[in-house]
C-alpha cells in the first residue's frame, strides 16, 4: 500500500466511482489506467499512414467477394 497526495475534491470523486461501481478505489485507478492505455494504443494506431499496398489487397479482396455474392443470388434466384 502506498498514499498519494490529490486534491480532497479528486479523492472525493474517486472514492464515489469506485463506490458506484462496487469495485476498490485501487481497482477503479486500475481500470482507468488500463482506459487509457487502450485510448492511447488506438490514438497511435490511427495515427498511422495506412499501407497502401494492403488498401489495394483489400479494395480487390471486396470486389472479389461483391462479384462471388453477385453470383450467388443470381444462381439462387434462378434456381427458385
Amino acid at each position: 500500500m502506498a498514499t498519494i497526495k490529490v486534491p480532497r475534491a479528486v479523492r472525493d470523486q474517486v472514492r464515489d466511482a469506485a463506490h458506484a461501481d462496487h469495485v476498490t478505489q485501487g481497482q477503479l485507478i486500475e481500470q482507468m489506467l488500463g482506459e487509457r492505455r487502450k485510448a492511447r494504443f488506438w490514438a497511435a494506431l490511427e495515427a498511422e499512414t495506412p499501407d497502401k499496398e494492403f488498401l489495394d489487397s483489400l479494395d480487390e479482396a471486396d470486389s472479389a467477394f461483391a462479384a462471388d455474392a453477385e453470383d450467388a443470388i443470381e444462381r439462387f434466384e434462378a434456381d427458385r
